[in-house]
């Protein structure tokens, strides 16, 4: 993989929330406006490295972007027109950290399911030329997407593209990845039964971190005097906020959304 002359190994070895968003355009390097390519492919090996951590390392570190930027993110998400470009390839990276699921509760993440959906309904030709791990990682995102905005949104237009098209690519990669998330997505836009019991249990778990008690063992929704549960985290009361600190404190960061 080659790699803009500009950029040095131990630029690439240097992971922060500041350089992964520095590839996708939220901060200026003062480089100049780069092609898509050469935002991808240092964006995507910074991805790996961090992939190659444990689980604690990942989530710290894609929590921090999440809380500090991703209302810059999705405003150069906004802005650009890829189905799969380095900014949905971070932000796909994001979904699995409590600060995505609240940015697309509050007013600045309304509408990015839609969004997203009618971004793929247009790129359907460069989609169906894609890997199959590419059109997984388009399929995957929307579907997630969906799972926590819903699918109401989606213009009839984009829709009847996506129905068309998410079959397609079910029967073509049928056994891998692709087929399941191109499914999942096919499923919610047709209201298919067993697809939205099973998205709603998935989004009232991805939901419950900022609905329930984070303290353990504990999924009580208010504090025990009835008034609404402490932040940062959702706790109860002050014992399972104390309890839980040890492994909430390294993903912790004041959210600016």
């Amino acid at each position: 993989m080659e790699y803009p002359g500009d950029i040095t190994p131990e630029q690439l070895l240097d992971v922060t929330a500041e350089s992964l968003v520095t590839w996708v355009g939220v901060l200026d390097d003062g480089k100049g406006d780069r092609p898509e390519s050469a935002r991808i492919r240092p964006l995507s090996t910074q991805l790996a490295l961090v992939q190659q951590r444990p689980l604690p390392r990942q989530m710290k570190i894609y929590s921090e972007v999440a809380a500090k930027y991703l209302p810059a993110v999705a405003d150069v998400w906004r802005q650009r027109s890829e189905a799969l470009g380095s900014v949905t390839i971070l932000a796909n990276a994001l979904t699995t950290t409590g600060y995505f699921v609240r940015f697309l509760r509050s007013p600045a993440g309304d509408g990015l399911a839609a969004l997203q959906a009618k971004r793929v309904a247009n790129s359907v030709d460069e989609i169906g030329t894609m890997s199959v791990d590419d059109v997984a990682e388009v399929t995957q995102f929307l579907s997630t997407l969906f799972v926590l905005q819903g699918v109401r949104g989606v213009a009839s237009e984009d829709r009847a593209v996506l129905l068309r098209h998410l079959a397609i690519w079910e029967r073509r990669y049928q056994g891998r990845l692709a087929a399941e998330t191109a499914g999942r997505c096919l499923g919610m836009l047709t209201d298919d039964p067993m697809m939205l019991m099973m998205t709603q249990g998935v989004k009232a778990m991805l939901e419950s971190a900022l609905d329930e008690c984070g303290g353990p063992g504990c999924a009580r929704r208010t504090q025990r005097d009835g008034s609404n549960l402490l932040q940062c985290a959702r706790y109860c009361g002050v014992e399972h906020q104390k309890a839980a600190w040890p492994k909430h404190k390294p993903i912790c960061f004041n959210a600016t959304f």
